[in-house]
C-alpha cells in the first residue's frame, strides 16, 4: 500500500484562472474540502462563497493540505510565487499536482526542483473545458512515478474519471497535449480561413455552414485512418495522393488570391506540399506527410 495515500477529500488549489477555478469548483461539488489561493482576492472570495477555504498566502495553501494542485499561466509565474513566498523548503511530504502549461525544459527543471526539495510530483495537462471537468467528457493527461499517481488517483478521478496515465516520463503530458492542440488549433484556423474566402466571394455563411457539416462528416473517420496508416507504416495505398491534395490546395490558393484574401495560411500549406514533392512523396498517401513533419528525428 502507498504510505502517502491520505485524505483525498482535502486539497489545495493555487491559481484561480478559468481552469483553476473550474478545478476548485468541481472538487467542491464532489464534496472535497478545498483551500484556495489566487493573486486576485476577488476570485478567492467567489469560491469561498461556494464553500472553499481562503488562504492568505501561497504558503498557507501549501501547508493546508498534503496535495496541492497548481494551475497557472506558465512555470515562470509559479517560480516567481515560490521565490517571493519562500516556498522552496516547504515541499517536504507535499504532493504537487502540476497542471501548469510549460516547455519540456521547464517541466523537467520543475520536476528536479520538487524532488530536490523533498516533494512528490504528478505533472499533467487538462484537455477539456472547465465545464467538462467532473463529467464523462473530462480529459486529463498525467505522468509521474507509479506510487505518486496511485496516491493522486482519488483526486484525479473527480476531475476526469478516465484520466490517462502516460507513465513515468514527466514530459509526456506536455508533448501529447501540444500534439493534440495542433489538430484542434489548425482545424479551427482552417474553418476561419474558409469563412474568409467564402465571405470574400459573397457566399452566405449559412450556406457555408450547411456544407461544412456535410464535408466535415468524413473528418473523424479520416483522422483515424491516417493515424492507423502511419502506425502501421502503410502510406503507399491511397485514394488520393499527396500530389492530388497538393493540386487541390493550389486551386484554393489561386481562388483566395483572386478574391484578395490574405494568403498567409495558404502559403504555409504550400510549403508543406513543396517539401513533400522535394522528398519524392507525391504518389503516396497523405499520411506520408509525417515524413515531412518528423524532420531529422525519425520515429521510434
Amino acid at each position: 500500500m502507498n504510505d502517502h495515500i491520505g485524505n483525498s477529500r482535502s486539497v489545495s488549489v493555487i491559481g484561480l484562472g478559468a481552469m483553476g477555478a473550474g478545478i476548485a469548483r468541481t472538487l467542491l461539488k464532489a464534496g472535497c474540502q478545498v483551500s484556495v489561493w489566487n493573486r486576485s482576492r476577488g476570485k478567492v472570495d467567489e469560491l469561498v462563497s461556494q464553500g472553499a477555504v481562503a488562504c492568505d498566502s501561497p504558503l498557507d495553501a501549501v501547508q493546508a493540505n498534503t496535495h496541492v494542485i497548481v494551475c497557472l499561466t506558465d512555470y515562470a509565474a509559479w517560480q516567481a510565487i515560490i521565490e517571493a513566498n519562500g516556498l522552496s523548503d516547504c515541499f517536504a511530504e507535499t504532493c504537487i499536482i502540476q497542471l501548469t502549461t510549460g516547455t519540456l525544459e521547464t517541466v523537467q527543471d520543475h520536476a528536479a526542483f520538487i524532488e530536490q526539495h523533498g516533494g512528490r510530483l504528478a505533472d499533467g495537462a487538462v484537455m477539456c473545458y472547465p465545464s467538462d471537468l467532473g463529467t464523462e467528457t473530462g480529459s486529463l493527461l498525467m505522468a509521474g512515478s507509479a506510487d505518486v499517481l496511485e496516491e493522486c488517483d482519488p483526486i484525479l478521478r473527480l476531475l476526469a474519471s478516465t484520466w490517462t496515465n502516460l507513465g513515468e516520463d514527466i514530459r509526456r503530458p506536455t508533448i501529447l497535449s501540444r500534439a493534440l492542440m495542433v489538430d484542434v488549433g489548425l482545424s479551427l484556423i482552417g474553418i476561419v480561413n474558409g469563412v474568409a474566402i467564402a465571405q470574400a466571394g459573397g457566399i452566405s455563411l449559412d450556406v457555408f455552414m450547411q456544407h461544412t457539416r456535410n464535408v466535415g462528416a468524413i473528418i473523424p473517420t479520416e483522422k483515424i485512418r491516417l493515424i492507423e496508416a502511419i502506425r502501421d507504416g502503410n502510406t503507399e495505398e491511397t485514394q488520393a495522393t499527396i500530389n492530388a491534395w497538393g493540386e487541390g490546395q493550389k486551386a484554393v490558393r489561386a481562388i483566395a488570391q483572386s478574391l484578395g484574401t490574405n494568403l498567409v495560411f495558404q502559403d504555409a500549406v504550400k510549403m508543406v506540399f513543396e517539401e513533400a514533392e522535394r522528398r519524392g512523396l507525391g504518389k503516396k498517401d497523405l499520411a506520408a506527410l509525417t515524413e515531412v513533419f518528423a524532420g531529422e528525428t525519425g520515429h521510434e
